[in-house]
């Protein structure tokens, strides 16, 4: 690789994109601090991963490798693309509020139960007993919840078919799980190649140039580009 250069040499390293340029865009999507308080780590998050990516696209296409280890650095850029989206999606989430605020949460342990007889029929009482939160807290999103509820709300601009690619992409990302194997000889060589990594691609490219990010540069994503 031409331009990635061993620790002890003198030459110039590759850089990436910087982080100061990918947080400008991103902080064109303006989130309240008070509807989202950590929203400057998801996005420094969200940086750090997309000059991975970047790396791993690089390496991808100048580097010689086995197919085993082509493939494996394709799963790689998989999952980490679609955890970028699971990021921009828990952003949306907060700032459309489409995440509960949980004033009440159940003390586990304290349920209390009794039977009773009316009419000749045994009947159950359940009692649950909750505390009030004191504190900010939001209700625990999973990746498919928060996608279901951006898309049923319309709360993202975005060619339909992208939801469509993005279930693909999150079953993709279960195999993070080694042991995850639903379909007969599905293994990680079997399952990630290049129609995956397109779709990586342009999927994460769709949103990271969506308008919800104004009018900035988008050409600072053209490594995510499908030829």
């Amino acid at each position: 690789m031409s331009d990635l250069v061993k620790k002890d040499s003198k030459s110039k390293k590759w850089l990436p994109n910087s982080i100061d340029v990918l947080k400008k865009h991103l902080q064109n999507y303006d989130i309240e601090e008070s509807i989202c308080p950590n929203r400057n780590d998801i996005i420094s998050n969200i940086c750090y991963n997309l000059q991975y990516i970047e790396y791993l696209r690089k390496t991808l296409n100048e580097l010689n490798h086995t197919q085993p280890i082509e493939n494996q650095i394709i799963k790689t850029f998989v999952i980490t693309s679609t955890s970028v989206i699971e990021a921009i999606f828990y952003l949306i989430c907060c700032k459309e509020g489409l995440i509960r605020k949980i004033e009440w949460i159940k003390i586990k342990g304290n349920s209390f139960q009794k039977n009773l007889t009316v009419d000749g029929k045994v009947i159950r009482l359940e009692t649950e007993v909750f505390e009030k939160v004191n504190t900010e807290k939001y209700e625990e999103l999973k990746l498919d919840q928060m996608t279901k509820k951006i898309e049923d709300n319309g709360k993202l601009d975005i060619d339909k078919q992208f939801f469509k690619d993005f279930k693909r992409l999150r079953q993709l990302r279960n195999k993070i799980h080694l042991q995850e194997n639903e379909l007969i000889n599905k293994t990680d060589y079997k399952t990630f190649g290049h129609p995956e990594y397109r779709l990586a691609k342009k999927n994460l490219r769709l949103l990271l140039t969506n308008k919800i990010f104004g009018n900035s540069d988008s050409s600072i994503f053209d490594f995510l580009k499908v030829k």
